[in-house]
């Protein structure tokens, strides 16, 4: 079993054939019932890429692509659904993997794992706050690898289970998990949703919920024609706005801003007299 290499510029193919590389691990093929997983590579190396791309396809897996800067990696996840993400933080060009990690969590519905061979504490800090489905040290083998990519898109397809059923929309209501309970809160009550890193707060006349998601999972359940996302942060129940100016709108006495984008939709949402 072959190791990648810590260094790109030392890095040699492995001579290993696929015939024989398949025996160092159970190929998925046996236990695979649903549809072919993709995997978006980003990795600055093409040697190297191109391994790792080997390596996916020997396991039973589909490639996405080969991005080899982030701006190619965001073509990709814009013109197919890949089911997890590979991200080499230390990529070449002006975004760099953990950037390109915190695009991907706001704009992507995608889970990601990090490889890299940085393992210093300021990396490792920025790495937290992004939530990550894995984090793999280079070098790395091949078993290591496949290993963490199922249990990281095992673990993201529970979550999109558990983030459809808890907050399934039941007869306009929503059951929200907090605590350990499930909180039925009516949408007519919700009067924004208010993005906070990687989370999201639900804020009510009474009180405000925190919940383990990023905005836009939370308006892909909500927005329609109650609700509409007027900036990059909030997303606002349109029965509840009280005032509405030239770049912000008022809710409950909060001032929200609008983004110019949204500002004609908006407008054309409300009644007018």
């Amino acid at each position: 079993m072959h190791v990648h290499s810590l260094q790109k510029n030392s890095y040699c193919l492995n001579n290993l054939t696929r015939e024989a590389k398949s025996w160092c691990y159970i190929s998925r093929q046996e236990y695979m019932t649903n549809q072919l997983d993709n995997i978006l590579i980003v990795e600055d190396e093409p040697l190297i890429a191109e391994d790792i791309s080997d390596t996916l396809q020997d396991a039973g897996y589909g490639i996405a692509g080969i991005a080899h800067s982030a701006d190619a990696a965001i073509k990709i996840l814009k013109n197919s659904s890949p089911s997890l993400a590979l991200l080499d933080i230390n990529i070449d060009g002006h975004i760099d993997g953990l950037m390109l990690a915190k695009i991907i969590n706001n704009d992507f519905n995608v889970p990601f794992i990090f490889l890299t061979s940085f393992t210093d504490e300021k990396t490792l800090n920025e790495v937290k706050k992004l939530k990550p489905f894995g984090f793999i040290v280079k070098p790395f083998d091949d078993k290591e690898l496949i290993t963490n990519i199922e249990l990281a898109i095992d673990k993201f397809k529970e979550e999109s289970k558990e983030l459809a059923s808890v907050e399934s929309n039941l007869n306009d209501s929503f059951f929200l998990k907090q605590d350990g309970s499930l909180i039925k809160v009516s949408t007519s009550e919700i009067l924004y949703a208010e993005a906070f890193d990687n989370y999201c707060f639900i804020h009510t006349h009474e009180k405000k919920y925190l919940l383990p998601h990023t905005l836009k999972a939370i308006s892909q359940k909500l927005e329609g024609n109650l609700f509409l996302r007027i900036h990059r942060s909030f997303l606002v129940n349109l029965n509840a706005i009280e005032v509405i100016n030239e770049d912000h709108l008022l809710i409950n006495n909060k001032c929200i801003p609008v983004a110019k984008s949204s500002k004609a939709e908006l407008l054309n949402r409300i009644s007018l007299l």
